[in-house]
């Protein structure tokens, strides 16, 4: 087992359920956060005595060597999330923070990097391949440029998945260069679940993350039609974090193999359709029933719906389970429930 471990991004969605399943593991974690995420992640992690809250306010170009120090192991999450920022300073951010990490990690002699990725890096930014009927596997790329992605016009989904497939690239033509560099990288489609308590700022749909494709079905005007059918792929948060975990506890690979073999694809079984999941909450969440959108005219899938192959996080990682896609709906609206009352 690594001895301490950073986490970049710790009081993050995925990055929170990353530190506490080390931390039950018996990891020592040094979490990153900045701002009033500091002060949120001392106040939740802070009385255990294997972690450490540290501040970095910039991981693009900052000096990381002090929050490295007696370190032997990396897991990258910070990043910056759909629409947050204007699409330029989204790549900087993405691709520069990335290298600037990895840089950083080779001069201290730090191997072990494993950095969260995203499904969306197996194909163009549109998703349209999503309904061509098609199989993702980790050899797969999407094709994009920085001059794609400052496009006039683009949506920040675009520019998101667009900055995800630059950014891994960079990632992974860094880890061809520096052998000595054990990179993993872990692709979830979109990550759904509870989140972990007290991290929270802010109010309002925006501070919800990718939680928030989930409460569009029960926000808005009674009888109104369904959300726009974004690719239904999805993981728990808790299964992506535990990906995270098992990919540390990995062998270095031989000098031989080919640099990108550990990139994992992680994904729950099944599609969480809109459709589908208004008819759970219809069933299994009576008390939401005028909150739900109409399923009237439902409009069909665009075309055959593509599969997302998981067969080398199973055989390699050993992500032989995951949470179902009802069990993660309902555990996503439960916690979205919660999280309501805090805004009133």
């Amino acid at each position: 087992m690594p001895g301490p471990t950073v986490v970049t991004g710790a009081s993050g969605f995925i990055g929170a359920h990353v530190t506490a399943q080390l931390l039950d593991a018996g990891y020592y974690v040094k979490g990153t956060a900045r701002g009033a995420k500091l002060q949120l992640l001392k106040a939740v992690f802070g009385s255990t005595k294997n972690f450490e809250a540290v501040e970095v306010n910039d991981i693009v170009s900052g000096d990381l060597a002090p929050t490295l120090s007696g370190v032997n192991a990396i897991i990258h999450l910070a990043s910056p999330l759909a629409g947050r920022q204007a699409p330029e300073d989204a790549l900087n951010s993405a691709i520069e923070g990335t290298l600037n990490l990895l840089r950083h990690a080779v001069k201290a002699g730090i191997s072990k990097v494993v950095v969260t990725s995203s499904w969306a890096t197996t194909l163009n930014p549109s998703l349209a391949a999503t309904f061509a009927g098609v199989t993702f596997t980790e050899k797969d790329w999407g094709n994009t440029s920085r001059e794609d992605l400052l496009t006039d016009g683009r949506t920040p989904l675009y520019v998101y998945c667009g900055t995800k497939i630059l950014a891994e690239l960079a990632g992974w033509e860094f880890a061809t260069k520096h052998r000595d560099l054990d990179l993993a990288t872990i692709n979830p489609p979109f990550v759904y679940g509870k989140p972990i308590d007290g991290l929270a700022t802010g109010g309002g749909i925006t501070s919800l993350g990718s939680n928030a494709l989930i409460y569009q079905l029960i926000a808005g005007e009674p009888g109104r039609p369904l959300p726009f059918q974004l690719p239904p792929y999805y993981c728990n948060v808790r299964d992506v974090a535990r990906a995270h975990v098992l990919a540390l506890q990995l062998p270095k690979l031989s000098a031989e193999a080919d640099v990108r073999d550990k990139r994992f694809i992680v994904a729950g079984p099944g599609a969480l359709l809109w459709e589908d999941a208004v008819k759970v909450l219809q069933d299994k969440r009576t008390a939401l029933k005028d909150r739900l959108p109409t399923l009237e005219n439902a409009p069909p899938l665009p075309g055959p719906l593509s599969k997302v192959d998981t067969t080398r996080a199973r055989e390699v990682l050993g992500m032989k389970d995951y949470v179902g896609w009802e069990d993660t709906l309902l555990e996503t609206i439960d916690a979205l429930l919660e999280v309501e009352k805090s805004w009133k």
